[in-house]
């Protein structure tokens, strides 16, 4: 494999852990953030200890205090910031760009204030560059212990999909390809809500593998008929950028989403989350507008419908949680017969 320059914006969880799997290929990454201090710790002692404690950082891993050199020389941009500061971190370095560089978006998130994935944001900010989504499960964590990750490339040119997964392909990244980009994108935005469920529903419901088996179903069903109303492809939430990536995060320990949907559960408000942990998951953003998309289309959404009047401040309840399971139930039924 040729060895390649790649640069990541924004050294959080994932961008450590994609940094150090990708030089773990052989590639030589470069990696900027907005704090300095994140930046001097994996510079002094090759560890990110505020966001990936634990994880010795592969050699091929460089962190650079500023954001034009990051990516000046790069093949690839990897764009790892929460949605909120997708547009100014990636807007000031547009001009440093190499003439290929082909742009990848993580956020998995809605531009600010609109309805659209974040990736369509990315080739308005840089309409000379290719742009690429990353989708399916990729728990940060897993990923940095080694853990192989399946992931889906999405992106309107098949030819820019195939090229990051040829880099992306060794030990630690099974990758596929996909040309459904606002199937793959609403996938990630979408089990974020349904991820923020399943934790309220383990508070809720206890030890109840049956009824967490139904509220999964019933979470890729909505899922679908959402993202198919939206111009993408039901089969692609069935995939791994949809039913494979809400598992991973409904279920698993170190998924934010599924957390919040448990403190919810056991009492606390969205206001006094907020405070305690100082952010809030990308989930509790999407809500209200993936609501708004699921009217606007006269889409069935009870589950989502539920998490955000719990969002809201409505008590969580196992009730009102079943009964919104056997509305989505009846919508499946409903859209089978036809």
């Amino acid at each position: 494999m040729t060895r390649r320059k790649f640069a990541v914006l924004g050294a959080g969880n994932m961008g450590t852990a994609m940094a150090h799997a990708l030089a773990g290929n052989g590639h030589e990454v470069a990696v900027w953030d907005f704090f300095p201090e994140v930046i001097q710790d994996i510079r002094r002692h090759r560890v990110n200890r505020r966001f990936l404690p634990g994880i010795r950082l592969h050699a091929g891993v460089r962190a650079m205090t500023d954001a034009d050199e990051c990516v000046a020389g790069a093949a690839l941009v990897i764009v790892c910031v929460p949605s909120a500061f997708v547009a100014s971190t990636l807007a000031p370095v547009v001009p440093a760009l190499e003439k290929d560089a082909v742009l990848l978006n993580v956020a998995k998130g809605f531009a600010p204030g609109t309805k659209e994935p974040l990736v369509f944001r990315l080739k308005r900010l840089a309409p000379d560059h290719d742009c690429v989504h990353l989708a399916g499960p990729a728990i940060a964590n897993e990923l940095a212990r080694g853990v192989p990750t399946s992931v889906v490339l999405a992106s309107s040119d098949p030819r820019a999909a195939r090229r990051v997964a040829e880099w992306f392909t060794g030990p630690s990244f099974i990758p596929s390809t996909s040309t459904d980009v606002m199937g793959a994108a609403l996938g990630g935005i979408l089990k974020n809500v349904y991820a923020i469920l399943l934790g309220c529903l383990e508070k809720l419901g206890g030890d109840a593998r049956n009824l967490e088996a139904a509220a999964l179903t019933a979470s890729v069903h909505e899922m679908a008929a959402i993202a198919g109303a939206q111009g993408g492809q039901p089969a692609t939430l069935y995939g791994i950028a949809g039913l494979g990536d809400l598992i991973a995060t409904g279920f698993s320990r170190d998924s934010h989403n599924r957390k919040f949907g448990q403190l919810l559960a056991s009492g606390k408000s969205v206001a006094q989350l907020e405070k305690q942990l100082g952010w809030l998951p990308e989930g509790v953003r999407a809500t209200a507008v993936v609501c708004a998309l699921a009217r606007a289309q006269r889409v069935p959404a009870p589950l989502a419908g539920w998490v955000r009047r719990v969002l809201g401040g409505t008590p969580p309840s196992l009730d009102h949680l079943l009964r919104a399971l056997r509305a989505s139930a009846r919508t499946a039924h409903l859209s089978t017969s036809d």
